[in-house]
């Protein structure tokens, strides 16, 4: 039989990863959206440039968090 902890810590464990799931698509739809947005707002000759900006942006993000996230473990 299982504890009521180990019970408690099954079903944090599936909240969260309910929510990260929740959280990657939100995540993805924001990104195609800013994409779309980028095409509509500016003329055709500005759009690379900003994608790249977009882009880099979104990188640079993503590696100060994973080195955050390796560095607290």
């Amino acid at each position: 039989m299982v504890s009521k902890e180990k019970m408690e810590e099954y079903f944090n464990n599936g909240i969260f990863m309910i929510a990260m799931i929740f959280s990657f698509i939100s995540i993805v739809s924001l990104y195609f959206s800013f994409d779309r947005l980028i095409g509509t707002w500016l003329d055709y000759k500005y759009i690379p440039m900003f994608q790249i900006a977009f882009n880099l942006s979104i990188l640079i993000i993503c590696i100060y968090l994973i080195r955050e996230r390796l560095i607290k473990r």
